[in-house]
């Protein structure tokens, strides 16, 4: 049986439902208005929510309920209609806590809330009977008692496991995307690099005042300059992650450098 108007205020009066914050004018036919008391992470009285973004607000008001009594969250019509989707618990037998509700912004525009705010309603709903174990019995109660926002409570462990696991899956397909990109990066410079030695080894071919060894040392400056700007691609694209390639990379560079400074020296 969901509780009117007089049962509420009767309740209330004896710091009951609402323990703290109560306000005979947001008593409803049915449901009382939760206004907002904080936000939470946040000092300022007001707070901009943008388009697609969620807020955690505390409700000034503090819930005590009854053995007998359940408490259900509901949204307020204007503010369905302004955009805003407010989303809180079943408040169970037992519990006494503020509320804390998520605010969503599903609108296009910017929507500005202050404290004091009409956030949300709540319906309370008679039981037929006092459950064998209220929520201040239970062990794992991680929210009973709670006047400053606590997160994921005990269930802390948990949660962090599957927020881990989706960021790997986050971190996989952005590694998979730099490896595309940088596949497609390195490819294109082999393609340039094998016209530019193409190129320039037709143009020398044509001179006949070249020598071979100038030839040889042109293309081997030529090489070294590629390596170079592909493994800036590659570094761009994936950083220093993996020590390996590094590593081969330094020693080629330092070969290939090696090898054009002394094929200069000698033989030109």
């Amino acid at each position: 049986m969901i509780l009117v108007d007089k049962n509420i205020k009767k309740y209330s009066e004896k710091k009951l439902l609402i323990k703290e914050g109560y306000d005979v004018s947001h008593v409803n036919s049915i449901s009382y208005d939760l206004t907002i008391g904080e936000f939470v992470g946040s000092t300022t009285k007001d707070y901009d929510i943008m388009p697609g973004s969620t807020v955690m607000i505390k409700t000034k008001e503090e819930l005590a309920l009854p053995n007998d009594i359940t408490g259900r969250i509901g949204g307020k019509n204007s503010l369905i209609r302004l955009g805003l989707q407010v989303d809180g618990p079943q408040y169970q037998p037992g519990h006494t806590t503020f509320a804390f509700l998520r605010v969503l912004n599903l609108s296009d525009k910017i929507i500005s809330l202050k404290v004091g705010d009409a956030i949300a309603q709540i319906y309370f709903e008679e039981l037929k009977e006092v459950p064998e174990k209220t929520y201040d019995r239970q062990a794992e109660a991680s929210f009973n008692n709670e006047t400053t926002y606590r997160g994921y409570g005990k269930y802390d462990k948990r949660y962090k496991k599957r927020i881990q696991s989706i960021q790997e899956v986050k971190d996989d397909i952005e590694g998979m995307a730099n490896k595309i990109y940088g596949n497609v990066l390195v490819l294109m410079g082999i393609i340039v690099a094998i016209f530019s030695l193409i190129s320039i080894n037709s143009k020398s071919f044509s001179e006949e005042k070249l020598t071979p060894s100038y030839i040889v040392a042109m293309n081997l400056s030529m090489t070294f300059c590629i390596m170079v700007m592909l493994g800036a691609i590659l570094v761009l694209i994936n950083g220093w992650k993996k020590r390996c390639f590094g590593l081969i990379y330094g020693l080629i560079m330092l070969l290939l450098a090696a090898a054009t400074i002394a094929f200069c020296i000698f033989f030109i």
